[in-house]
């Protein structure tokens, strides 16, 4: 099976480049690095060994934060290798990880993952949420990478398509060397899809955020910006969700709505949505005070999500409003911010579930009911501040993945054992 998958691959090759050029047309940046992507001369700038976390975007990147950290305070001696698979993932690598390699992950196609490996000859291989690669997979083992899945999601309808197929996928799956869950459920349905390794349920790092003093700066920066408005802050729209959001919130209201697109390409369709309604507008990258008449801001920036959330009032988190799946609401409340969610959450079903039970976060089942539930936030502060005090309750008792996953994949790591 994997030699189809192989052939495959090498068929799909050509058109790539194709793919690539299509990107950048929105997205220059995915015009660059083609090298990393296709393991062409490869550079390895460190003589230590490699310890690799691999993220495919943003929020994956950010919820190893932590990890790193203590890998780098810990373990001095490896080299920290990070590989993302978005121009925005590989981004915020390069800021908050000025001590790591940052590199594209390979595609997953044989001549490309082989390089990857014997160029980097990673000793730890950690990839973040549940992205299975089959040939990124198996020639870990070749190499002698010692391979793990850490903050491991497998939801109920997920495990669906995945049992169906069971037996292609299991032999990949049994490679890793550990599966770290994010919740009992997901551990329950990899054991239902039979991964006979270490398994265990440790939670999710990325209740695990680290507030610096860049975030405190771009805080410092912003407040001079919102000029001490009242910000309903949209977070990681996805495409058509902006439209149906303002449709549905109350213009009249003395507040800024602002509104971040997931994807950086879709910035100036925001924008264009936004001539079309005549609704007053201003873009976070013009660094312009905002007056009482700016309805609209577009947060059009990288790596100020935690200094947005901050300023925010209340946040309503994107991707829930359409089938999406919706985005992560963590960050939003580790910064103390109550949060709205649609009725799509299944990506973050225990979170959204748990959220909502200790009182920090409210799910609608229909946008309609955004424009009523917005306005009684802003106007009743008792109310408010009941769902603001649960937020720091909420983070406090899931917080701690980071640590466990460190123990558990680097309690026998030493100088000694890789040399």
């Amino acid at each position: 099976m994997r030699l189809v998958y192989s052939l495959a691959t090498y068929l799909l090759a050509p058109i790539l480049p194709l793919y690539l050029i299509k990107r950048g047309r929105k997205n220059p940046a995915y015009l660059y690095n083609w090298n990393e992507r296709f393991g062409i001369n490869l550079v390895k700038s460190s003589q230590k060994p490699i310890i690799w976390l691999h993220s495919v975007s943003v929020g994956e990147t950010r919820a190893m934060q932590k990890l790193v950290e203590l890998i780098s305070s810990n373990l001095s001696n490896y080299q920290i290798l990070i590989t993302t698979m978005t121009p925005t993932g590989r981004q915020t690598a390069q800021t908050l990880f000025p001590q790591a390699i940052v590199h594209y992950v390979p595609y997953d196609i044989s001549f490309c993952v082989k390089s990857f490996y014997k160029n980097f000859k990673p000793k730890i291989g950690i990839i973040m949420e549940t992205e299975i690669w089959p040939n990124l997979i198996h020639f870990a083992e070749r190499s002698k990478t010692s391979l793990y899945l850490v903050n491991a999601r497998l939801s109920n309808r997920s495990f669906k398509g995945y049992n169906r197929f069971k037996l292609a996928l299991l032999p990949i799956l049994n490679k890793f060397n550990g599966i770290l869950c994010q919740d009992v459920n997901s551990e329950n349905n990899f054991s239902k899809l039979g991964y006979n390794g270490n398994l265990q349920t440790v939670g999710n790092t990325k209740f695990d955020l680290v507030f610096d003093d860049s975030n405190k700066n771009k805080i410092i920066e912003l407040q001079k910006i919102f000029n001490n408005r009242k910000i309903i802050t949209f977070a990681s729209t996805r495409d058509g969700e902006e439209e149906i959001l303002l449709n549905n919130i109350d213009l009249n209201q003395n507040v800024t709505y602002l509104v971040i697109p997931r994807h950086p390409e879709r910035f100036i369709e925001l924008e264009n949505l936004l001539k079309k309604n005549n609704i007053t507008y201003c873009k976070r990258s013009e660094n312009k005070k905002i007056n009482s008449e700016t309805k609209v801001v577009i947060g059009d920036s990288m790596g100020e999500m935690l200094a947005y959330y901050s300023l925010s009032y209340l946040v309503v988190i994107g991707g829930s409003f359409k089938d999406f799946g919706g985005q992560n609401p963590i960050e939003a409340l580790y910064m103390e911010k109550p949060v709205i969610f649609g009725s799509s959450m299944f990506n973050f079903m225990d979170v959204a579930k748990n959220s909502v039970s200790i009182g920090c976060a409210i799910q609608v089942d229909s946008p309609t009911e955004l424009k009523v539930l917005i306005n009684n936030l802003v106007e009743d502060d008792d109310r408010y501040n009941t769902l603001k005090n649960h937020c720091l309750e909420f983070i406090n008792q899931y917080c701690g993945a980071s640590e466990s996953v460190f123990s558990i994949i680097f309690k026998n790591v030493s100088c000694e054992t890789f040399n």
